[in-house]
């Protein structure tokens, strides 16, 4: 049979049924990604502009020093910080808490002959499992603007986890 007979006034065909069902099952899926996207950044990250993509997370981090903005990793950290294909202009990202963009910086390396204005992750400069944000490429004389690294949401943060070293 073609019709489902609700009542005298009322009648669905299949395809009627169908196309409801499928609307439902859309926005419960939507919803759902919205619901994991936004728990997915929660705490601090450090996320690849172009993609959204989470390069550092909460978990990764041992300790963030608040006057030399180096941040120690975990060995899992050192790794996706190893394994990041840094081209020659540098790979955008941007510092969150809790999904709130704090501040965007630049992953570099040190190989590029290319000078950078803004804040600076050099991949090849890992020392004892530590990162440093740094101002400009090559040096601190390239960086223009504000400082944006001495932000006391990030130190709050770090300091309400314990992690935060002076």
């Amino acid at each position: 049979m073609d019709v489902l007979f609700l009542d005298e006034n009322m009648r669905l065909g299949k395809k009627s049924i169908l196309a409801v069902i499928l609307l439902l099952l859309a926005g419960i899926v939507t919803v759902r990604w919205l619901f994991l996207s936004e728990k997915l950044q929660r705490g601090f990250g450090i996320y690849l502009s172009k993609s959204n993509e989470l390069v550092i997370s909460d978990e990764d981090i041992i300790s963030y020093n608040k006057t030399s903005h180096e941040i120690r990793l975990a060995a899992g950290g050192v790794e996706k910080i190893k394994a990041l294909k840094v081209p020659v202009a540098g790979s955008p990202f941007v510092v969150k808490i809790d999904g709130k963009e704090i501040y965007a910086g630049s992953f570099w390396a040190s190989t590029s002959s290319l000078s950078y204005s803004g804040i600076v992750i050099d991949i090849l400069k890992i020392q004892d499992n530590t990162i440093k944000i740094e101002k400009g490429y090559p040096s601190p004389d390239f960086f223009k603007g504000v400082d944006p690294r001495n932000n006391s949401e990030i130190f709050d943060y770090f300091q309400k986890k314990g992690k935060l070293i002076q």
